[in-house]
């Protein structure tokens, strides 16, 4: 019998070993399946906010193109206001200004000066684009006013035309100083 204890011991210490052995395996496994879990988890967090990023900066992209047209628009109307200007001087220069009956003609030597040198100025520069200041008025905005002025258009259709195609801060203050300018 004495041997028979040996034999059962180690029998019963194996047997435990194998229970070690069992319930480190299922551990093991438990664990592995966790980490799987949280790996996938974390995979399509990822990709969420992988496809938000992707989707933001298509809107972003979008939006550029869309300010870029836009400014690409302005500079085109405000080229040509610039070349209406800049054939209105030349007539200026070339024929006499047409006043109301009652009023001699002038001549172009007698025109104001100072307005003259406002629009050469005004013509010789390319526009610049930027945001405006608050309160600031666009340059292009006073100079489509001002042309609008010297042929002849009523405020009122020239402060409509402004209010449709420019956010002015004071309409009012460019209105009354462009058709100053103009004597009108």
């Amino acid at each position: 019998m004495t041997q028979d204890n040996p034999k059962s011991a180690a029998s019963s210490a194996a047997e435990q070993v194998q229970a070690i052995v069992a319930a480190a395996e299922q551990s093991a496994l438990a664990l592995e399946a966790t980490a799987r879990e949280e790996a996938g988890r974390i995979r399509a967090e990822a990709e969420r906010g992988s496809t938000r990023a992707r989707e933001a900066a298509a809107r972003l992209s979008e939006r550029a193109e869309e300010l870029e047209r836009r400014v690409e628009e302005l500079l085109v109307g405000v080229r040509e206001a610039v070349e209406g200007l800049r054939a209105d001087l030349a007539d200026l220069r070339q024929e006499p200004v047409a006043t109301a009956p009652s009023e001699p003609a002038n001549e172009p030597d007698e025109l104001d000066d100072e307005l003259i040198a406002e629009v050469e100025a005004i013509a010789a520069h390319e526009p610049e684009v930027r945001a405006p200041e608050a309160g600031a008025q666009p340059e292009g905005a006073r100079v489509i006013a001002l042309k609008m002025a010297l042929d002849g258009s009523p405020r009122e259709e020239t402060a409509r035309y402004l209010s449709e195609n420019f956010e002015l801060g004071e309409p009012d203050a460019l209105l009354d100083e462009v058709y100053a300018k103009a004597g009108r």
